[in-house]
């Protein structure tokens, strides 16, 4: 952005000499020459200045949004503080709230995948019918089921 005021300036610069050159001009022909000239530096120097305005404004929207996403990030360590990783069936993981007292089936619980990604994912619990009832877990970001028997138990 701020390598075009160098060069907008110069544009004016010689406009401002041009500009001075009519005092010595009596002919109209040189005259509307030079009002050309003059014109063709002013628009080199507008598209100059509107460039490096279009510059600013992407880098501005560029700032927002990394604004947004630090926000964002400090919210989730924030977030990510309440709930620890727990083996809620054998060999099944899952974030659950810290503060969580009770049996893991009727747990709050987060998919570690997408917890790990910096993502708040549920993960949606439902019955399999077989010769053994199987749950399953579903995270809400397509992650890959979860299939077991049994919850374990909390101390």
């Amino acid at each position: 952005m701020i390598e075009y005021l160098p060069q907008a300036l110069s544009s004016l610069s010689a406009a401002r000499v041009i500009a001075k050159s009519f005092l010595d001009l009596r002919d109209l022909a040189q005259i509307n020459s030079k009002v050309v000239e003059l014109q063709d530096i002013i628009m080199a120097a507008q598209e100059k200045v509107f460039a490096a305005q279009e510059d600013k404004s992407l880098l501005a929207a560029k700032v927002q949004e990394l604004e947004e996403e630090c926000t964002r990030l400090k919210d989730w360590s924030t977030e990510k503080e309440k709930y620890l990783c727990k083996e809620i069936a054998p060999g099944v993981f899952a974030y659950i709230r810290n503060d969580f007292n009770g049996q893991f089936e009727n747990a709050y619980k987060l998919c570690c995948n997408c917890f790990d990604r910096s993502i708040k994912s549920t993960l949606q619990q439902s019955q399999i019918k077989t010769y053994r009832n199987m749950i399953k877990l579903d995270c809400s970001n397509g992650c890959h089921e979860i299939i077991f028997t049994d919850y374990n138990y909390q101390e």
